[in-house]
């Protein structure tokens, strides 16, 4: 985000910063305004939906009292209970009588105190079964698909039917319930639209849905769920107040507010737009200047009459870009002198031209006396100065460069009195590659010096080997000598080190060809040494 405003013109800037500072305390309140619009919107419906819950539940709870006592008369009604307890044996008249006197007065009583008992039905396993339509066998009472097998006085909600069981007294021979059918909508009805934003739900002791009304509510985008208890019976009434109009409400304050954000914004866009424009005019115009500059036109003039602040800025420029001017050509040249110095000081420091000479004198004595063994020494020495030499040039082929290390090996061969062993693998097609001279030696050099220092189990191998890998030369000195620690690894391409050390044939390869090609070198203590060079390929 910091990057994205920097990037962005001074004038845009100008603007953002401005409309940002009109911009936060507008939407501040704006959103202020909905929020406790919004807020008291919700409480207020809230508040409204606990005093409807609290008014619905004393409905209900009046309602089921109702046939809760009713049941409760029927029951403790002694006559009536003893219909169903007697033991008539086949004494049709006395049943007659108990029915015409007691059963059906009292049921005709009942449903002409209350129009909504849709059916009065008995189940009984005694001896009543054939007496009246409302009579059945206890077998049917079970087998209906609403009936729940428990005892006592239950209430149930099947398929829009309320049914209000209440198990009768009962002897050890008979068992006898009581089922009132009432109309669904004289429970309900009450309930079925409280309120277009408030849906209205009840469940039983086991969190069975028995009723469910105004389920549209229950879509919106946010809802407050606010529950009570009835008292007279194990229901839970709930009621799930949607938000949607409290958020409606509250949008359109919000849209008013938004309508005065809009303009204040267009008329604080306006004035800024107007002063910003002379402001960012100059501070244009030298930037158009900076971006010739930037296009390696030096040649530019920059300055100003003004002694302002942008005025001073546009002088400053103009004074930097000559001193740069002057200052680049120097620069240029004392990092070309730099690089050279370096790389010459890294190469140059020795000076074999006289120890050549000598040598070949003394090779010409050595046999002259028949000295084999001395002559065949200095001969491979002479070699080896007169490959390392190189007539003074920075390059060498591979095929020289490889012709220097076996002369320097003849001698270390006959001072170790052969004591290790020497394999060459090199790609023919590679020797006449030309790479930086006298980049072998140091590193074989260390690898017998330092890999073969200690005596070894079996044969001592030093193995060079060079072949061409995804591009890139690779040229590999591997001995099977002591190996060494990772700290002496590191060592030895950080530490400074006299003569031709490990470190400056890196620093060399380096300083050539770039941070890309160098060293590596990989050794552990017991399992030898292998330094791997690696150096471009130019085909």
């Amino acid at each position: 985000m910091k990057s994205r405003f920097n990037d962005l013109k001074f004038r845009s800037k100008l603007l953002l910063s401005h409309l940002t500072i009109v911009l936060i305390p507008i939407l501040l309140l704006g959103m202020l305004s909905f929020l406790q619009s919004y807020t008291t919107q919700i409480n207020e419906l809230n508040s409204e939906a606990r005093s409807g819950l609290s008014q619905m539940a004393n409905i209900l709870d009046y309602k089921i009292n109702r046939y809760n006592m009713l049941c409760e008369f029927i029951v403790l009604n002694r006559d009536f209970s003893q219909i169903f307890l007697k033991n008539y044996q086949d004494n049709y008249f006395n049943m007659y009588l108990d029915f015409r006197d007691t059963m059906d007065p009292l049921l005709s009583q009942i449903k002409l105190m209350d129009g909504n008992i849709e059916e009065i039905t008995f189940y009984t396993s005694g001896d009543l079964l054939g007496i009246r339509d409302h009579i059945l066998p206890l077998h049917e009472l079970k087998r209906q698909p609403w009936y729940d097998g428990d005892r006592g006085r239950r209430w149930i909600i099947y398929d829009g039917h309320v049914y209000l069981l209440q198990q009768l007294i009962s002897n050890h021979r008979n068992s006898n319930f009581m089922v009132i059918t009432i109309n669904y909508e004289s429970i309900f009805s009450s309930i079925e639209q409280v309120s277009d934003h408030i849906s209205v739900s009840i469940e039983d002791s086991r969190h069975k849905l028995i009723y469910q009304g105004n389920q549209d509510v229950l879509t919106a985008r946010s809802l407050t769920d606010i529950s009570g208890s009835l008292q007279n019976i194990d229901w839970t009434l709930k009621f799930s107040v949607s938000h949607d109009n409290a958020y409606m409400n509250a949008l359109t304050i919000f849209k008013i507010t938004f309508f005065v954000i809009v303009l204040s914004l267009l008329i604080a866009f306006s004035l800024i737009y107007v002063f910003s424009s002379s402001f960012t005019r100059r501070i244009v115009h030298l930037r158009n200047k900076v971006d010739k500059v930037e296009q390696n036109n030096l040649e530019i003039i920059i300055q100003s009459s003004s002694r302002d602040e942008i005025g001073e800025l546009t002088n400053g420029i103009g004074k930097m870009l000559g001193r740069i001017k002057s200052l680049i050509s120097q620069v240029y040249e004392a990092e070309s002198a730099k690089r050279e110095s370096e790389y010459s000081q890294l190469i140059a420091q020795i000076n074999p031209h006289f120890l050549y000479n000598t040598l070949s004198f003394i090779h010409w004595r050595s046999v002259k006396k028949q000295d084999i063994e001395t002559g065949y020494m200095v001969a491979a020495l002479a070699q080896f100065y007169r490959t390392t030499l190189n007539k003074g040039k920075a390059l060498v082929t591979i095929k020289d460069e490889l012709a220097n290390i076996k002369a320097y090996i003849d001698l270390q061969l006959i001072m170790h009195d052969a004591s290790f062993e020497i394999d060459y693998k090199v790609e023919e097609s590679l020797l006449n590659h030309h790479i930086i001279h006298f980049i072998l030696q140091p590193i074989v050099e260390n690898a017998i010096k330092h890999g073969f220092a200690e005596p070894l189990i079996g044969d001592r191998l030093l193995n060079i080997s060079v072949y061409l890998e995804k591009g890139e030369i690779k040229m590999k000195v591997e001995d099977n000598g002591i190996g060494m620690s990772s700290e002496q690894e590191q060592k030895l391409l950080t530490a400074s080190s006299s003569g031709y050390g490990v470190k400056n044939v890196n620093d060399r390869i380096k300083l050539y060809y770039g941070t890309d090609y160098g060293l590596d070198i990989f050794s552990n203590p017991g399992q030898g040494t292998k330094v791997k060079i690696t150096l471009p390929y130019n085909s």
